[in-house]
C-alpha cells in the first residue's frame, strides 16, 4: 500500500514510518522538517495549510495517515492552533476526497472529548468513545472539530476516516513523569487525574494505525487508544474514591469493571477492541517494555 504520513518527524511520526515500512509499505511523508533520504519513502517538507502541497502529495497514495498538528495550546496564539489543525485537517480531508483516497486514518486525542476541562470534570465512569464532548480550550475543541470534519467527508465522499483517540503516549527509553519527577506525589496526582490516569505506548499506536488502514469499517468511526492498566500505583478503586466520587457509572457497576482488574485503566478501549481488533501489548507494570525508572514511582 502507497501510504501518506503527515507530521511523519513527530513523536509519534517517527515510530510509525519505521513501522509501516517494515510492514512493507512504501510511504510519501511530509513535516515542517527536512528529513534525509530514506529507502521506501519520499519526504517532502511543507505545511500542510498549504493546499496545493496537499493536493499534490495525495496524487496516487491508496491511503493517508494524518498526523500534522500543533498538539497543545499556545498561549495568545489560539488562533495559530486552530488554522493549523483545523485548516491542516480540512485540506487533508478535501485532497483525499478530490484524489479519490478511499482511507484516511485522523489522528485526534482524548482531548477532543473535552472531559478534563478545567469546569468540567467528566460525565461518567469509566469514559468510553460514546460520550458527550465537552471543549472549551483551543486544542480541545480543534480535535473535536477536526473529528466533525471527518464525520462530514466521510458522508459526502464515501471515504473510510477512522480517527484514532490516544491518550498521553508514552516512548520506550522515556517517562512522561521525567518532566516533572522532582514533583510531590500528591502534585503529580493532580497532574495525572487530568487524563484519568492514561497512557498508552507509541507501539500500540502504531499497531492501531496498521489496523485502521484494512479494519471493515466504514463511515467515520473513532476509537480511544489506551494502555489496560493505570499511571497511578494505587488501585483504580482508590482513584475513583479519591478524584472521581462523584461520577455515576451508567453503564457498568464498578464491581464488575473491576474484577480481578485491580489497576484497571479508567478509559475503556472496548469499541477499539471491537471494531479494529487492537489490543495493548505494552504496561507500565512490564520492565520488559522499557520505559524509565520514574514511570515507577
Amino acid at each position: 500500500m502507497k501510504i501518506l504520513v503527515t507530521g511523519s518527524n513527530g513523536g509519534i511520526g517517527r515510530w510509525l514510518t519505521k513501522r509501516l515500512l517494515e510492514a512493507g509499505h512504501s510511504l510519501i511523508t511530509t513535516d515542517l522538517q527536512a528529513q534525509k533520504p530514506e529507502e521506501g519513502r519520499e519526504h517532502y517538507p511543507g505545511d500542510i495549510t498549504d493546499l496545493t502541497l496537499v493536493r499534490r502529495l495525495v496524487q496516487g497514495v491508496d491511503a493517508v495517515v494524518h498526523l500534522a498538528a500543533i498538539a497543545y495550546d499556545v498561549p495568545g496564539r489560539d488562533d495559530l492552533v486552530l488554522e493549523t489543525n483545523i485548516r491542516g485537517t480540512w485540506n487533508v480531508l478535501l485532497a483525499c476526497a478530490e484524489a479519490g483516497v478511499q482511507r484516511v486514518v485522523n489522528f485526534s486525542s482524548i482531548n477532543a472529548l473535552g472531559q478534563a476541562e478545567p469546569h468540567h470534570t467528566g460525565l461518567y465512569l469509566p469514559l468510553d468513545d460514546e460520550i458527550p464532548h465537552f471543549v472549551t480550550r483551543s486544542y480541545f475543541l480543534s480535535k473535536h472539530i477536526g473529528e466533525e470534519l471527518c464525520q462530514a467527508f466521510a458522508l459526502r465522499s464515501n471515504m473510510t476516516v477512522i480517527s484514532l483517540r490516544p491518550t498521553a503516549v508514552w516512548h520506550p527509553g522515556s517517562s512522561r513523569d521525567h518532566w516533572w519527577s522532582w514533583l510531590p506525589p500528591e502534585q503529580k496526582e493532580q497532574i495525572g487525574k487530568n487524563d484519568f490516569f492514561s497512557y498508552v505506548d507509541v507501539r500500540d499506536v502504531c499497531e492501531a494505525v496498521l489496523l485502521s488502514l484494512v479494519a471493515p469499517v466504514s463511515g467515520h468511526e473513532a476509537f480511544l487508544l489506551t494502555a489496560d492498566d493505570t499511571t497511578s500505583d494505587r488501585p483504580s478503586e482508590e482513584l475513583v474514591e479519591t478524584f472521581y466520587a462523584s461520577l455515576p457509572w451508567s453503564r457498568i457497576s464498578r464491581e464488575e469493571y473491576f474484577n480481578g482488574q485491580p489497576y484497571r485503566s479508567l478509559v475503556d478501549c472496548t469499541k477499539a477492541k471491537r471494531l479494529l481488533g487492537w489490543s495493548p501489548k505494552f504496561s507500565r507494570r512490564d520492565p520488559s517494555a522499557g520505559y524509565l525508572r520514574e514511570n515507577h514511582g
